[in-house]
């Protein structure tokens, strides 16, 4: 198939057009809700436990509330889980909200599990800063997720 002349169509979901910079582009024109369900989402259905072991957003808390540790552990399950979809319009969360930062994380973790090698260098991943509504402490907070992606250096 010539992908390389606008209004091709591509299996019935995509299209390439001319955007505005006279660049070809991919268009998104038709879009199946089936399909919205990410790798985590899929394993929660499969595996609930393992799921909610995946990500951590641990609470903040005072020293002076002199927790155990098991008590702090059922603390910070109210926060493990569940992430908010990367298929929901994360433009409409506050940006400092932790609904906000859960669904950032949800969108590099997909977007990973879209790739092949399933890794890609976290300058790469900021270039899509817009389109997946990342901001600048995207780094640190893929740091804080110390269990589910491995950062370095390459």
């Amino acid at each position: 198939m010539e992908f390389s002349r606008p209004g091709c169509e591509i299996s019935g979901f995509f299209r390439v057009v001319t955007g505005g910079d006279g660049n070809r582009v991919l268009e998104l024109v038709n879009w199946d809700t089936n399909l919205a369900v990410s790798e985590l989402e899929r394993l929660f259905m499969i595996d609930e436990d393992k799921a909610k072991r995946v990500f951590k957003f641990p609470v903040k808390h005072g020293k002076e509330l002199e927790l155990e540790e098991k008590d702090t552990r059922k603390l910070n399950l109210l926060n493990t889980f569940p992430l908010v979809s990367p298929y929901s319009d994360g433009w409409k969360l506050d940006v400092w909200s932790l609904e906000a930062e859960k669904y950032r994380v949800g969108i590099v973790h997909e977007f990973l599990n879209l790739t092949l090698e399933k890794r890609a260098s976290i300058h790469h991943i900021v270039e899509f800063k817009d389109e997946f509504s990342l901001t600048r402490q995207t780094y640190q907070m893929l740091k804080k997720q110390s269990m589910s992606f491995l950062l370095g250096w390459y």
